[in-house]
């Protein structure tokens, strides 16, 4: 039996994405390894909240897009990862954003970490190898794949979706 707290390793507040309902469980998408986990929590220990958005990512056109309910309210060019590192597909979920230091890193001013998790990388950064959805300080390199399998967008693209998304939107990555 897998154990997660109310809060993660920062001291983020934990979030999951509902995949359906039980009686008194909730199933949920879990931001484990293998990318597409689910596992049942009581439905008393969670909060439930209905969120509008939702982003959808294609590997074959390098484009975000931004939904609010049914309306397409944005879309963006996108870097992706490469062959031998690729941004994997999948049901995912945001379940961080992280402000690095200076917004002028490789991250840019916000970093999105997602319950998805590279199928080729252990550990990365420091990490075990969780994608992210952030900014770049190489706006060249949008709309190539050339990244570990982050999802990487221009910096103020990325400073919107830090205003409005909240934590458990999410995110599809699809061919």
């Amino acid at each position: 039996m897998l154990r997660l707290g109310r809060r993660d390793f920062r001291g983020t507040q934990r979030a999951f994405l509902v995949r359906s309902m039980w009686q008194d469980w909730v199933r949920v998408y879990l931001p484990t390894r293998p990318n597409g986990s689910l596992g049942w929590v009581k439905r008393s220990a969670v909060k439930l909240y209905r969120n509008r958005y939702r982003v959808v990512i294609s590997l074959r056109s390098n484009k975000l897009q931004l939904w609010k309910e049914r309306k397409l309210v944005a879309s963006y060019p996108v870097a992706l990862g490469t062959r031998s590192t690729p941004t994997p597909r999948g049901v995912f979920y945001v379940v961080e954003l992280l402000k690095p230091r200076s917004p002028h890193g490789a991250y840019g001013p916000y970093s999105f970490g997602l319950s998805a998790h590279s199928t080729v990388l252990k550990r990365f950064a420091g990490g075990d190898g969780r994608v992210g959805l952030h900014g770049t300080n190489q706006p060249g390199l949008i709309g190539s794949d050339v990244s570990h399998g982050c999802i990487r967008l221009k910096n103020a693209p990325v400073r919107r979706l830090a205003k409005i998304l909240p934590l458990g939107t999410p995110v599809l990555v699809r061919s």
